[in-house]
Order: structure tokens, then C-alpha cells, then sequence
């Protein structure tokens, strides 16, 4: 990515970078003085409030610059020392004592205490709308304590598995107690009071996030000066920044880029598990806590026959050769693989792929074709026709809704495709205006905030209510009487079995179907970086990791060259161009495939 510089040439950098792919592009440099790390992405953040996170880029720059009392560890996620160096829990499991490290300190100098912890729990319990953001934990604390600057004493109301993973970030009391409104705090008062191994320093909205390195971090200083996120728009865009050298890190890579990066002189490829899920959810009948409807779903779709049906009807092994490349792994519930204490096998359970007989389920259940091959209800002559909402952000799923509209017509249902960005798609997916729509989820090693999504507890408690913690509207009381029980399990068998039978419940009822796992896929500049811890350590990946290790612990290589001082052009811009047409040409190809002969 561009590094902005004190002159204005990142300006015209990112404008090559982004439009003009066929033209040789003059390398954008930063200092020579300056050791910068500079990776893409391809989201965008509008504040840098910690307490308020919701996107994926929120957590990344939260993992950076904030330490929670426990860290999960790079090298399988286990629990590890964070500003805690110690927690012991009373006989009865509702006390909770962490012992806080006397080794760190807050950016600006002063010591970071247990008084910093409790007041940010505190905070939380008491604002009503950072509470709401994260109910799942506080909600179950009777106390939070500061009786001395290295103890904190946290008494809860029953007992929970969470107090183990307790990573929400902490902030500087001596900062946020002067802040009026908290969860409307920007936090953008540079440099930004941390205790991570880096400092935040500026900001922009689609364009950039910069970082220093905070040489007085208590885990030891990273190796180089500055970290740079840069926005990129589309991916195309970021692999030819990182062959320019404009760019030292990448990630989010199609198939295609990933494959034509394999290989190549000074860059190094990454393909890891994901922590994430690709999915679709049916409307099942969005309703608020009080039974008041909400929004224009479909009734056939409170059946649960018709979502087992037509999650009989999705061909996941062709998703992943024909969108993914083969580059992924078929989804079953929403708990990925790479967390294989959690992950569950459903075995002779597994729905496999069969139109035929999906149909004659639904014929069983009274959905009868009529003459224009289309399924009507059993008590009216309502037909099944579904709007499936897809993110026109995203090109694999344009492809995705083409194969999923083939099947399911072939199954009897009629399927209207519509496209929306993120923010169209979300506002409508609140509002229960949608049958289908697609979605997705970055998982925690810790299972509770997903299966929380699944509770009935997250409903809106109105249908005029503002939050929305759902994206299904599922409510289902032996799940919920499951989920309960595995908060307060503190036998991490027990609490495997019960989170494997909630994980049952919800593949069977259906409310969303996991349609896989994609793998994680990433590059590098080798001539100028090494030394990225991965998480988990076995395959892991480097961005998107449930902490800093991957970007703490980046070391530049000798004798290379750092911060997008960018190689030799020679003939690179050639390159550039064939590898940015390549992603075009496949995701191109497969949207062809999917309304021709590749179909099924």
C-alpha cells in the first residue's frame, strides 16, 4: 500500500493504484529514515472508539493499540497473559481475582493499574448503550473492583466460561473519565493514549490508518518504526501496489491473485484457516421479543421443512470449485474448523446434496408444483417465490446467487436476485426486509458471542427498538436453555458437548445455512519482511488474528528495503497489469459459468 508521505505523491500513487493499472507508475517511497510496514484493506472505519466495535478492521486496530486483561495466544488461541498475569476464581466460581502486570505502562507515561480495568467495566455496565454492545458478559457482573493497584475483583452473579476470555479492550481511565459521551467518542485525539505495541497517530475515512511503534510496550517494542493500513478499493489495486513495493502486505486475495503470486521473485504467499463464515439466512419470521412482527418475510420460510429443503438443494462442494477454487472447506454450522474444541461433525447428520429428494419432502409437506414448475403453501395458493439479497460489494457472491437460484428453481421455489453494499443490505436485514439474504461472521475462540446471535435474547425487545444483536430473528427455547447452560459450564467438556447439541439444533431447524469456510489467503514482500508469528502457529493466519502477534512481531529483512521505497520498474508494470486482469478474468469466468454449461 502508499505510505502518505510528507510530500503529495501518495495522492497520485493511490490513484494509479487504483485506476489506471496499464500505466508504469512512479514508486511511492517513504522515508528512508523510517522502517514502515504498510498492508492493505479494504474496509473502512469512521471512529477509533474500542468500546463500540462491530467490523472486523475495528478489532484489528483494537488488538494494536489496546491489551485486554487475557490474550488469546498465538500459538492455538489458548488463553495467555494480557495486563493480567494471573486470575483465580473462588470456591463457588463468582469471585474472580486477576492480578494486574506492574511492568506496564499507558503511552503517555503513567502507570496502568487495576483502576483502568474496573473503570472500564464499570463504564460498560453503566452507559446503556456500550452495555447493550456487550450484554452477554456484563450483564452477569454483580461487581467490578479495584481494592488495591494490582488486584482486580470481579464478582459475577452465577457462574460463566467467559471469565477466562475476558479480551475486551481496556482503556486509560485518566483519559475516557473526562469524556462526556462514551459510546459516541470518536477517539481520535492523536497520538492515542495506548498500551498495545503500537501507538494510532491519524486517521482518514477511506484512506488510512498510521501507526507508531510504542517503543516502551511491555511485551517489548516491534522491530520497526510505523505501521500504515492503507484503503484500497479492490483487491486488483493492493496486489499491484505490492508488486510495486508500494505495498508490503496483503490479504483478502481471490484464488486467481493468490495462485499468480505463488512463485513470484521477493514475495511470499500465506494460505491459512479462517476464522470466518460464509453463509446465507432465511427469514424466518422476524418478530421483536414481544411478539410484534417485523418487516415482509415470506411465511413458507417459517417452515422449517422449506429451509431444510433448500439447504438440501445447495451443492457445496461445487461452491467451492467453481467460486472458491477449491480454496475453502464445506460449511456445516458456524463455528469454523480451525476451533476444533468447538467445531462440530455432523456425521451421518450431514445434509447432502439431492433436488429430488428435497422436492418430494416438500411435496410431502403439501408444497405442490404448479403448472409453471413453481411450489405454492399447503393452505393457499401462495407461491414460494423468495428475494435473495446479496452484497454488491463482494464478487464471489454474485456468482454464489446464481448457482443458488438455478437449484432452487429446479427445487420449485422462484428466486428474485437483488444486490445492495453492506450498509443498504444491513438496514435491510434489520428491518426483517428480506426472505433470504447473505451474510457471515468472523468467529471468536471463544463460542458465546456467536451463539449468542442464535438466542432469543438478542431479539429486539420492539419492533421500534434500535438494537438489533440478530441476524436471523431464531428464537428457539431449547437452544436458549443450552446456551445458558454453557456459560456457566466450567468443565470445558461438558461445555464442548453442549455447544456441539446447540450447533445440532441449528443445522437441523435451519435458520441460516454455513455454506463453507473459505481459506485465508495472503502475500507478503519477503526482500523486506519476515518473522510473522501466524495464529494458531500451525497454519495460521497473519492479519485477522485475535491479537497483535502477527504485526508485533514482523522484522524487517536485512539489507531490504522497507516502507514502499518500491523495486526496479524494468518491465514490472507489465506484470502488474496481467496479475490485476487475472482476478478479473476469473471472477468474470465464473459468473459466465454460473448461467451456462457449468451449472448444475
Amino acid at each position: 500500500m502508499v505510505y502518505r508521505g510528507p510530500s503529495p505523491l501518495w495522492r497520485v500513487c493511490a490513484g494509479v493504484a487504483a485506476v489506471a493499472l496499464a500505466l508504469p507508475v512512479t514508486a511511492c517511497s517513504a522515508s528512508e529514515d523510517d522502517r514502515t510496514l504498510i498492508t492493505s484493506v479494504d474496509q473502512t472505519v469512521e471512529n477509533l472508539n474500542p468500546l463500540t466495535t462491530f467490523f472486523s478492521l475495528n478489532y484489528q486496530v483494537n488488538n494494536l493499540i489496546y491489551v485486554p486483561l487475557i490474550r488469546f495466544g498465538a500459538k492455538d488461541y489458548s488463553p495467555v497473559e494480557g495486563l493480567a498475569t494471573k486470575w483465580e476464581p473462588s470456591n463457588d466460581n463468582r469471585v474472580w481475582t486477576y492480578t494486574i502486570r506492574d511492568d506496564a505502562k499507558w503511552s503517555d507515561g503513567k502507570d496502568i493499574t487495576a483502576a483502568d480495568a474496573a473503570f472500564t467495566y464499570q463504564l460498560l455496565m453503566d452507559d446503556k448503550a456500550l452495555r447493550a454492545s456487550h450484554s452477554e458478559l456484563v450483564n452477569n457482573f454483580a461487581s467490578v473492583k479495584a481494592p488495591s493497584a494490582d488486584k482486580l475483583v470481579i464478582e459475577i452473579k452465577k457462574p460463566s466460561s467467559q471469565m477466562t476470555a475476558l479480551d475486551t479492550p481496556i482503556v486509560p481511565k485518566h483519559v475516557w473519565e473526562k469524556v462526556d459521551n462514551p459510546s459516541k467518542y470518536k477517539n481520535t485525539d492523536f497520538p492515542v493514549v495506548s498500551s498495545g505495541p503500537f501507538i494510532a497517530t491519524d486517521f482518514a475515512v477511506d484512506e488510512f490508518i498510521k501507526f507508531d511503534a510504542n517503543k516502551d510496550f511491555f511485551g517489548g517494542a516491534p522491530k520497526y518504526d510505523k505501521l500504515v493500513f492503507q484503503y484500497y478499493k479492490t483487491p486488483e489495486a493492493a496486489v499491484q501496489a505490492l508488486h510495486s513495493g508500494d505495498v508490503d502486505l496483503v490479504g483478502g486475495l481471490n484464488p486467481a491473485q493468490f495462485k499468480s503470486l505463488k512463485g513470484e521473485d521477493n514475495i511470499a504467499t500465506n494460505k491459512a484457516q479462517s476464522r470466518s463464515t460464509t453463509s446465507i439466512t432465511f427469514n424466518v419470521g422476524a418478530k421483536a421479543q414481544n411478539g410484534d412482527m417485523i418487516g415482509d418475510g415470506h411465511p413458507a420460510l417459517r417452515d422449517s421443512v422449506v429451509r431444510q429443503a433448500m439447504h438440501a438443494s445447495i451443492n457445496k462442494d461445487r461452491l467451492i470449485d467453481k467460486v472458491q477454487d477449491g480454496y475453502a472447506e464445506p460449511g456445516v454450522a458456524y463455528i469454523p474448523p480451525i476451533f476444533d474444541d468447538y467445531f462440530w461433525d455432523p456425521g451421518d447428520e450431514t445434509v447432502k446434496f439431492d433436488i429430488e429428494a428435497a422436492g418430494k419432502k416438500l411435496d410431502k409437506a403439501g408444497y405442490k408444483k404448479g403448472s409453471d414448475g413453481i411450489r405454492t403453501m399447503p393452505d393457499s395458493d401462495k407461491k414460494l417465490e423468495f428475494r435473495l439479497l446479496y452484497h454488491s460489494d463482494e464478487p464471489s457472491y454474485a456468482t454464489i446467487a446464481e448457482f443458488l437460484k438455478t437449484w432452487w428453481e429446479e427445487l420449485g421455489v422462484a428466486i428474485e436476485l437483488d444486490s445492495a453494499d453492506s450498509t443498504k443490505l444491513n438496514d435491510q436485514l434489520y428491518a426483517g426486509q428480506y426472505d433470504v439474504i447473505f451474510s457471515g461472521w468472523g468467529v471468536d475462540p471463544d463460542p458465546t458471542p456467536i451463539l449468542a446471535l442464535y438466542a432469543c435474547s438478542s431479539l429486539p425487545e420492539t419492533a421500534k427498538s434500535d438494537e438489533r444483536d440478530t441476524d436471523t430473528f431464531y428464537c428457539n427455547k431449547d437452544y436458549d436453555k443450552l446456551y445458558e447452560k454453557q456459560k456457566a459450564s466450567t468443565d470445558a467438556e461438558e461445555r464442548a458437548a453442549l455447544v456441539a447439541e446447540m450447533q445440532r439444533i441449528q443445522y437441523v431447524d435451519a435458520p441460516q445455512v454455513t455454506l463453507y469456510y473459505s481459506n485465508v489467503l495472503e502475500a507478503y514482500r519477503s526482500d523486506r519482511w519476515s518473522g510473522f508469528d501466524t495464529q494458531p502457529a500451525d497454519g495460521g493466519m497473519i492479519r485477522g488474528q485475535e491479537g497483535s502477534w502477527g504485526y508485533a512481531s514482523a522484522t524487517p529483512a536485512a539489507g531490504g528495503g522497507v516502507g514502499g521505497s518500491g523495486p526496479l520498474w524494468g518491465g514490472i508494470a507489465a506484470v502488474v497489469v496481467v496479475v490485476a486482469g487475472v482476478g478479473l478474468w476469473w471472477w468474470s469466468r465464473r459468473r459466465r459459468a454460473a448461467s451456462a454449461d457449468e451449472r448444475e
